[in-house]
Formats: structure tokens, C-alpha cells, sequence
């Protein structure tokens, strides 16, 4: 059980979770609809998915031999190791999670029909692709944009689709902070496995920019992702927009902190929680001002 919690990785949940939410205050705000039973179903697909990537890419890096004991400073990031665990067994749990996302999608789909099912085989061939194809997508400096765009995008606006009914392009507009920091979170765990990923042969962006050039981009996008939140609620959910000063100010003590840990593989976990911990307070202060907005415009 211990082995599978942190195949699964819970830590990682808010980049499933956050888009889901997201695309539902945006139901709500944009066409005052929400049923907290399509939210549940949607909401346990996308987790289960995450836990299946999660998983299957663990597997896949053990099997590969890109994951060793030499190289793998971090327990919980490495579980068939140090758990012992076969690795036949992680390849099975990875399954079961994208079985379990597809019964939870069940009530999804009945109410939504088939286009649901197209945006989630969208997401398991990116799956495929990103760790189990003749060229993974892994081994190549698209990660980050990939990660983005289907988790932070694309999840959102099938979501969305399911919430409403409806296909609304400006979703991926209103989703651009979340598209940027979901790939912020995926940059940051590449830099710190610079010298794992030379070593198995991986051409990620942060192995082909080096570790400075990339560190430099990664705050840089954090940066432009808060401007993109303030720009967003100013324009769109400008009444919501008294709860700026307090989202900057609850990403810059874990700004910090992932700026002090250098990005170096010892301090990997220090970096993780600390990009976690900005997409989460931005993506949930970005949700907030959508709610303060619908709330007090129905008040004024």
C-alpha cells in the first residue's frame, strides 16, 4: 500500500485537480450552471489519470534503467526501488488507475456523451507516447509544453464541455496562468535531474539549455504567469480583483525558497513543494477572484 500511495504520488495532485476546479468556477461564472455530481466524476478522472502517468512513467524509467539506486536521492520518487517492488506489479497499478478513471468518467459520459471519451483517449495516447513509444516524448524537449497544455488546457475545456454542454475556446484564455504553471512544475522536476536524464540519454530543455539558462526561464514564467492572472481578472473578473495584493503575496516566501534551493539534485524535493506550492496558491487565489467577481457582481 505504501508503495502504491506513492506511485501515486499525491503531491502531485493539485495539476489534476486545480484544472477541474477551475473549469468548473467558469461554468459557473460564465453560464451559472454546476452539478456537484458531474464535478465529482469528472474531478476522480482527471486525479486517476494523473496517478496513471504518474505511475506508468515511474515503471517505465525503472525498466529503461534511467531509475537506480546510485542516482535516486529521493524515496518517494523512486518507489519500485526502494520498496523492492516488482515491477510487473507497478505496470498493473498503473492500469488499474486508468481503469478506475474510466469508471469514474461513467456518469460523465452519460450525461455528456462521446466527446468526453475523445478528450480522455486524447490524454491516454499522450500517455503512451510520453513514456512507452519507440521515441518517447520524454526523451525529447517537449515535456514541459505537453504537460501544459493537455493537463492545464485541454482538461479544462473537456471539463468545461461536460459542466456546460458546451465547446468554448476562450477556456484555454482564461486557463494560460494554469497552462504555465502546470509546465513549471514539470521543468522543475527535470532540472533537477539534469545529470540523471545525461546520463539515460534525454535531450529535455533544461538538458539542453543547462541548468542557469533554465533556472533563469522557470522564474521568469512564474513571474509572467502571475502577471497573466492579473491581467486576466482585471479585464474579465476585474470585481474579484482586491484579492491580487494577497496572491502575490502568498507566492513569495515558495518563490523564494525555490529560488535559494539552486535546482540542484540534493535540494529536489525542497524544489518540487516550493513550485507546487506556487501553482497551487495562484491557480486557487486565480479561482477565488472568479467566485469574489460572480459573488459581489450580484450584489452591486
Amino acid at each position: 500500500m505504501k508503495a502504491i500511495v506513492e506511485l501515486a504520488a499525491p503531491h502531485t495532485w493539485p495539476a489534476s485537480s486545480i484544472p477541474v476546479c477551475l473549469a468548473a468556477m467558469l461554468s459557473v461564472s460564465l453560464t451559472h450552471q454546476f452539478s456537484q455530481y458531474l464535478f465529482f466524476s469528472v474531478l476522480l478522472t482527471s486525479i486517476f489519470l494523473q496517478c496513471a502517468v504518474n505511475t506508468l512513467n515511474d515503471y517505465a524509467d525503472f525498466v529503461k534503467g534511467t531509475d537506480t539506486i546510485e542516482n535516486s536521492d529521493d524515496p518517494t520518487d523512486a518507489s519500485i526501488i526502494y520498496n523492492e517492488l516488482n515491477p510487473k506489479s507497478a505496470r498493473n497499478v498503473g492500469v488499474a488507475f486508468i481503469i478506475l478513471a474510466a469508471v469514474s468518467g461513467i456518469y460523465a459520459i452519460y450525461i455528456a456523451g462521446w466527446i468526453p471519451v475523445v478528450f480522455g483517449a486524447v490524454g491516454v495516447a499522450v500517455l503512451a507516447s510520453y513514456s512507452f513509444s519507440k521515441f518517447p516524448l520524454s526523451y525529447l524537449p517537449v515535456g514541459e509544453v505537453i504537460s501544459g497544455f493537455v493537463m492545464g488546457g485541454i482538461i479544462p475545456l473537456a471539463s468545461y464541455y461536460v459542466f456546460t454542454l458546451q465547446i468554448e475556446p476562450m477556456v484555454i484564455v482564461y486557463c494560460i496562468p494554469t497552462i504555465i504553471s502546470i509546465g513549471l512544475i514539470m521543468m522543475t522536476n527535470n532540472i533537477s535531474d539534469i545529470e540523471k536524464d545525461h546520463d539515460a540519454k534525454r535531450k529535455t530543455l533544461p538538458c539542453i539549455l543547462n541548468r542557469d539558462k533554465t533556472s533563469v526561464l522557470l522564474k521568469s514564467l512564474i513571474i509572467l504567469s502571475a502577471i497573466f492572472v492579473c491581467t486576466l481578472v482585471v479585464v474579465y473578473f476585474r470585481n474579484g480583483s482586491f484579492l491580487i495584493p494577497l496572491m502575490i503575496g502568498s507566492i513569495i516566501m515558495p518563490f523564494n525558497r525555490l529560488s535559494n534551493g539552486r535546482f540542484m539534485p540534493e535540494s529536489r524535493i525542497l524544489s518540487m513543494n516550493s513550485i507546487l506550492s506556487i501553482h497551487t496558491r495562484l491557480n486557487l487565489y486565480y479561482i477565488a477572484m472568479i467566485a469574489a467577481d460572480l459573488i459581489l457582481g450580484a450584489i452591486l
